[in-house]
């Protein structure tokens, strides 16, 4: 069985390596997929969605119109420390495919309780940065 919850925010990120208009810092409208499977319990649900809320949110909630810096790019990380400007730190550069990563590794690392008693094998996150783009992980709990 699967289940899925879906998150948004507003963010900005920039891409200091890329050779086109992300080198530049720019916002999107985040929209996060986070599917879990396993198998229901006697009453046919795998996991309540506010336990997914719960666990998820408050980093979503920080996430939300912040700009979300790689901490090896230090040019803008003085930037938004000089400026008092709303920002998260992140150890890898901000694609969306890290991006996914972060919230997958936050979920089972934070939240593996919760999973396991759930029955919870597998984890999956997908972020679209645009309505035509999205990256995607998958993590195990085994692994």
């Amino acid at each position: 069985m699967k289940v899925a919850k879906r998150f948004r925010w507003e963010g900005a990120h920039r891409l200091p390596w890329h050779e086109g208009r992300c080198r530049d810092l720019h916002g999107h409208s985040y929209e996060m997929f986070v599917e879990v499977e396993g198998e229901p319990d006697a009453q046919g649900m795998l996991i309540d969605f506010k336990h997914l809320k719960r666990a998820l949110a408050p980093v979503v909630d920080e996430w939300d119109h912040a700009t979300v810096v790689a901490e090896n790019d230090t040019k803008l990380l003085n930037i938004m420390k000089e400026s008092g400007w709303r920002h998260v730190v992140i150890p890898y550069d901000t694609t969306a495919e890290n991006i996914c990563v972060f919230f997958a590794d936050h979920l089972v690392n934070e939240h593996r309780d919760l999973l396991e008693a759930r029955k919870i094998h597998t984890v999956r996150v997908r972020i679209a940065e645009t309505e035509t783009c999205y990256a995607e992980v998958a993590r195990s709990l085994s692994d």
